[in-house]
């Protein structure tokens, strides 16, 4: 019997028309819980680096732009934590209650989240217990002020041995890093019980194998535990330090395979970070941007989506980082690669 190739392709673009997910299998299975790290000018009234002062035409602008490109969340910067704990001053001016208002009133839809943080052995000392105590009673006082619904958590670990980015960071003490992870589960669990109702956020690096941050890695095993005491948790998948698209793919696979582990045993909002910003020189050997530029990152980190499990909701959205170095360009990106689906 003569072999026909015309039927044999014909029956292969059948079979996988069946096996592959279709754009509206797509849009159920990419969450659109989106998120976006914002500057402290909405907050603090101006831009620090170059006084440019807040309008209302800007705060106008800045809801219409969340809207029409899709972000649920925005984590208005409202820090960081000072060496004693406390918040600043600026997120509880008026200011910072009439931006928050004006937002509201433009995209109601939008769900604020003062974004609050800082560096261990910095201005952050999670081992401290009047630190501890200063920070929770703050955070609380700044979500009741501001009459939001909640909060988003940044604390980071870096990891000493680079030159440059040794000079952010204190000496560690003894058992620091070590600690760490307990502390912030800790932190989290206070706040918790502070903030019973309130939407807890928080952010951690990537867990992939090969990836090389700058910050110390969450462990499964902590990661199993802070997960009881938020809503929402997003992972950066930039400053990975891979060199190699077929490295950056399979480590997204893993990334989005331990993400629906951890959904198994704590069903929250998991959200996978993009970078939409250039590192400066010192930090370029951790994001090549050949690989981790807008466009490719989502296309990897939609496929990973698709194929660790194209039938059930996995990650529940993006979050970019930043919003101040966002252009029209970049987010005509995001939208083409996946708010527009």
């Amino acid at each position: 019997m003569r072999f026909d190739l015309k039927y044999l392709l014909v029956f292969t673009i059948f079979l996988f028309s069946q096996c592959a997910p279709s754009l509206e299998s797509q849009k159920k299975i990419l969450g659109q819980n989106n998120a976006i790290w914002c500057e402290s000018i909405y907050l603090r009234g101006y831009r620090p680096g170059t006084h440019e002062y807040l309008t209302d035409d800007i705060t106008k602008e800045f809801a219409r732009t969340l809207k029409a490109h899709h972000i649920k969340y925005a984590y208005l910067f409202a820090g960081p934590f000072g060496k004693d704990g406390h918040l600043p001053r600026y997120p509880f001016s008026d200011t910072a209650l009439r931006t928050v208002q004006l937002i509201k009133k433009n995209y109601p839809q939008l769900l604020i989240l003062p974004w609050i943080g800082g560096v261990q052995n910095k201005t952050v000392f999670l081992g401290a217990t009047t630190w501890v105590n200063n920070a929770l009673k703050d955070t609380k006082k700044l979500v009741a002020f501001l009459n939001v619904p909640g909060v988003h958590v940044d604390l980071e670990y870096i990891q000493a041995g680079d030159a440059y980015l040794d000079t952010t960071i204190q000496k560690e003490k003894p058992g620091d890093i070590q600690n760490y992870g307990n502390n912030v589960n800790d932190f989290h669990k206070k706040l918790r019980a502070l903030l019973p109702n309130s939407f807890i956020s928080s952010v951690v690096v990537a867990t992939s194998p090969d990836t090389k941050p700058w910050k110390r890695k969450t462990t499964m095993k902590e990661l199993k535990q802070l997960t009881k005491y938020i809503d929402q948790l997003s992972f950066l998948y930039y400053d990975t330090y891979i060199k190699d698209e077929d490295i950056f793919e399979r480590n997204c696979d893993s990334l989005v395979t331990d993400i629906q582990s951890l959904k198994k045993i704590n069903n929250i909002q998991y959200l996978i970070a993009i970078g939409t910003f250039i590192n400066v020189p010192e930090l370029h050997k951790y994001r090549d941007l050949k690989i981790e530029n807008i466009s490719n990152s989502l296309q990897v980190i939609k496929g990973s989506i698709l194929r660790v499990n194209p039938i059930v909701k996995t990650v529940d959205g993006i979050a970019i980082f930043c919003d101040w170095e966002t252009d029209s360009l970049k987010w005509e990106q995001i939208d083409e690669n996946w708010t527009r689906i």
